[in-house]
């Protein structure tokens, strides 16, 4: 987390240097209750050149970063399919795309995309800035990441000293600023200590309930002597009786993401993997605390991988090229990690199953169904007719059944 102090002291040090008009004086007063006093390092050069393995490049060549106008996912869908093209990279965790932060232009594109993790094992809400790179040619490689956590998970606090005693953060379904009134009704209250810098909120990425309402809201800076553009993490604490403050900042700046690992264009999301792998089914049935029994072969697919973690076990068929994936875990949830949209969705009826499908054309994908007591879920990776879905999954509910 940034001090918000620093953050406007970091924004007037390259409004010195980079204004095209003058800036006289920006006040750096906040309010008194701003308690972190974490530092903050910030540039005002260009950010480094990082080069992928295929010749993506992180610094402008063409130009410069871009904010575009509506960052919703489903507003840009060529950052969508660019990320599609790349994200086998994206190991250990299921990523889901929510908005795109910025592009730019070089030779081809690069897009700045916030994904969420929702693999059920995270404790913590976490987003992940993924840098993707999309050549000439249309081929796609992830060249950076950064993580972004809310909240500071290494404490039972939240930013107010304030013990976490309702619950923790909660990533809303749909982050849009204008679906959250509440939250930009609060920033509005205590928007008096953002000064320096006209910040416009765009989204809320999360909310946690305290003494009061904690929020997470994502800024984009609009002043015009910012040189690179600038989103900033404003946290707003609202007490019950309805009063407002900002209790922290963190900046985010596009194409500042990890040093460590970001200029080999290697994947550098290493999210820890708590899938435990088995030699039978039955021995990660047993492991997940539920009896998982499944046909050796689908069709012509062999069994190459035996997993499962707390309550939910897995056997995927066929090849990491060409996998097909079956789940089994307790409970009603949909335990499938597919967060993909797709066009085509139906339903079928398989003894007394009814199986929910989604697909797109005459390709299915993904498969979800439940009963009493577990839940299970089937995914072919490059899709397979409904026909074959069909018998795949009767297979392996017969075999479930024994």
């Amino acid at each position: 987390m940034k001090k918000m102090t620093a953050i406007i002291m970091a924004l007037v040090m390259a409004a010195g240097v980079t204004a095209c008009g003058n800036v006289n004086e920006v006040s750096s007063k906040v309010g008194a209750k701003i308690e972190n006093t974490a530092d903050v390092q910030t540039t005002d050069e260009q950010t480094e050149e990082t080069q992928g393995d295929e010749g993506a490049e992180m610094c402008g060549i063409d130009g410069g970063w871009v904010i575009p106008d509506e960052i919703a996912i489903d507003k840009n869908p060529e950052a969508r399919a660019a990320l599609e093209k790349a994200r086998e990279t994206l190991a250990g965790a299921e990523f889901a795309p929510v908005a795109v932060l910025g592009t730019q232009a070089v030779a081809g594109t690069n897009y700045c995309i916030l994904c969420k993790v929702t693999a059920v094992w995270v404790e913590q809400p976490t987003y992940v800035l993924v840098y993707v790179y999309e050549d000439l040619e249309g081929n796609a490689e992830i060249t950076d990441t950064m993580e972004i956590t809310l909240g500071n998970p290494e404490t039972g606090y939240d930013e107010t000293g304030v013990e976490n005693i309702d619950g923790g953060w909660v990533i809303p379904d749909e982050i849009a600023i204008d679906k959250h009134p509440e939250a930009s009704a609060a920033l509005e209250k205590a928007r008096e200590t953002l000064v320096g810098a006209e910040f416009a909120p765009v989204a809320v990425l999360g909310t946690q309930a305290v003494a009061g309402t904690n929020y997470c809201i994502l800024c984009k800076v609009t002043a015009v002597w910012v040189e690179l553009p600038t989103y900033v993490l404003v946290y707003v604490y609202e007490d019950p009786e309805g009063n407002a403050e900002i209790t922290d900042t963190m900046e985010i700046t596009l194409g500042d993401a990890d040093e460590e690992n970001g200029e080999t264009g290697e994947e550098t999301v290493q999210m820890p993997d708590p899938w435990v792998e088995y030699s039978s089914a039955e021995e990660a049935g047993r492991e997940a605390g539920l009896a998982f029994s499944v046909p050796e072969k689908l069709r012509e697919n062999s069994i190459y991988l035996i997993q499962s973690f707390d309550g939910l076990a897995e056997v995927r068929y066929g090849s990491e090229d060409d996998e097909i994936s079956y789940r089994k875990g307790r409970g009603a949830d949909d335990i499938s990690g597919d967060h993909n949209d797709y066009k085509e969705k139906a339903a079928m009826q398989i003894d007394d199953m009814i199986i929910y499908l989604r697909g797109n054309g005459d390709k299915m994908f993904g498969a979800v169904w439940n009963d009493d007591e577990y839940s299970y879920s089937y995914y072919a990776a490059n899709g397979v007719s409904l026909e074959t879905m069909q018998e795949d999954i009767t297979a392996l509910i017969n075999e479930n059944t024994k």
